[in-house]
């Protein structure tokens, strides 16, 4: 009797040894971090060949980088004309730019081509307005890294946390930009218009607190 009670009470441990180690343990999905933004603006003073010379607008210091590489990768957008405030991503030891975009040519009214009477304006504020009729309503736009940025939250009112969407630039110029946006390429062309995006005030409410941004004519 002793030892039919024993082999069962080992049977009964063999088994909870068993499930025990059969359970999995729960696993954690840690996000990665985000990468820091390396974008620096400045104003553009000497152009050669394989090399920029510009003000860097917030330290007010004069450098000199390399781009032929940034060229040979397609990350040179818009044209390096002498004057206008451009978006460099630097490797200031390497004396290199990973990527080079023309914001002066980048800022103003687009309207998107095969679809009439829609577009978007970027203002050199970071603001952005849509145009014309849109599932979204634009907040602001910016560049991160070499990459263009929309933020916006929906036209329908029904949610006011702001969502963002990274794009890829394909080619930019004084009058026409395109970009990739969730692998659909969107084609732009500049007009002089009217319409104007002004972050104008900061709304609190609870439980939100967002960014009115308000279009204007400026007839």
């Amino acid at each position: 009797m002793m030892k039919k009670v024993t082999y069962l009470l080992l049977a009964s441990l063999i088994v909870s040894m068993v499930a025990c180690s059969g359970k999995k343990k729960r696993v954690e999905k840690v996000e990665a971090p985000e990468e820091p933004d390396s974008t620096i603006m400045v104003q553009l003073q000497k152009v050669t060949d394989d090399s920029i010379t510009f003000l860097q607008i917030d330290a007010k210091r004069t450098r000199t980088l390399g781009y032929a590489d940034a060229r040979r990768s397609n990350s040179v957008h818009g044209t390096l004309a002498v004057g206008d405030t451009l978006a460099v991503v630097p490797m200031f030891k390497q004396k290199l730019a990973l990527s080079v975009v023309n914001v002066s040519e980048l800022t103003g009214l687009w309207m998107f081509e095969g679809n009439s009477g829609t577009g978007m304006r970027l203002n050199a504020d970071g603001a952005a307005c849509d145009v014309g009729p849109s599932e979204v309503t634009l907040r602001e736009w910016k560049l991160r890294n070499g990459h263009f940025i929309l933020v916006y939250v929906p036209a329908d009112g029904s949610d006011y946390n702001e969502k963002s969407d990274t794009s890829t630039i394909i080619s930019l110029d004084k009058d026409h930009f395109s970009y990739t946006l969730k692998g659909n390429e969107k084609r732009c062309s500049k007009v002089k218009g009217q319409i104007n995006c002004s972050i104008s005030t900061r709304i609190v409410t609870e439980p939100f607190m967002y960014l009115l941004v308000k279009a204007s004519n400026l007839d």
